[in-house]
């Protein structure tokens, strides 16, 4: 079917809103691809900005692990110092335990006894000698009592010899620390 226009302005018109139409598609258009291509580069731009502060972040990060290592090894080596230090003052604390010891030996030592070994193990002192009689050691074990370093005294042993009672004396040193 063919149509008739019989009014040729309406034509026009309608020609002319189908131009309108399509320049305002195609400008809309624009302006999407023109928003897309705008927002596509901000967002490059801020993904930039962020790969360099995440850069210098890791920088930062990286120095900061560095001092961390030598604060460390720092600390390692305070730590060693310190236990060589308390490991000094421990020699020096049994140095003055071992003087005492013989000190009060010395001291409690009675006529009559003859020492034939003493040994030291940690806290333990093992005494081992000779005396006239059992009466003797007992003297020697109450003077030893008295002894500021020397506690929890045990006679072990106590055998009768040719040459006097052979005896094996404990003692635990109070001054050291386990």
């Amino acid at each position: 079917m063919v149509r008739l226009n019989l009014m040729p302005w309406r034509e026009q018109q309608r020609l002319a809103a189908l131009r309108r139409l399509r320049l305002m598609l195609v400008g809309a258009a624009v302006v999407a691809l023109s928003a897309v291509l705008l927002i596509d580069q901000l967002a490059r731009q801020r993904a930039r900005q962020q790969a360099v502060a995440n850069n210098s972040q890791q920088a930062a990060i990286d120095v900061l692990e560095v001092q961390m290592a030598e604060h460390d090894r720092i600390r390692q080596s305070y730590d060693a110092v310190r236990a060589q230090a308390a490991a000094l003052a421990d020699l020096r604390v049994e140095q003055g335990l071992v003087t005492a010891v013989f000190a009060d030996l010395e001291r409690a030592l009675p006529e009559g006894v003859r020492l034939l070994r003493l040994e030291l193990q940690g806290s333990r002192v093992s005494v081992v000698g000779v005396a006239a009689s059992g009466a003797v050691v007992a003297q020697l074990m109450r003077e030893l009592e008295r002894s500021a370093v020397m506690g929890e005294l045990e006679l072990k042993s106590l055998k009768s010899q040719p040459g006097g009672d052979e005896f094996l004396l404990l003692a635990r040193m109070s001054a050291i620390r386990p």
